[in-house]
């Protein structure tokens, strides 16, 4: 389950600091990874990653792409999943 801060920070999404916006993005993705997202966290996740990718790639969906592909295992690994 992800923490509640970051559930009502999705709320207001606007109001988030660029750097603050890419740790929660990567949290929800990791928990998306390892199967553990669901209901209202899947709802918040994906109110953050749509600011995400507007605020960080203009909603450049194959610059996030290339990105989500050159970070997602050191992401992942540092929040304590392992793709095999």
């Amino acid at each position: 389950m992800l923490s509640a801060f970051m559930l009502l920070a999705a709320l207001s999404v606007s109001n988030i600091s660029d750097a603050d916006l890419e740790s929660y993005y990567w949290d929800c993705d990791t928990a998306y990874m390892k199967g553990s997202l669901g209901g209202q966290d899947m709802n918040s996740c994906l109110k953050i990653t749509e600011q995400f990718q507007k605020l960080r790639f203009n909603d450049d969906r194959e610059a996030f792409m290339e990105y989500w592909n050159d970070h997602k295992y050191k992401e992942w690994e540092s929040r304590g999943f392992y793709r095999l």
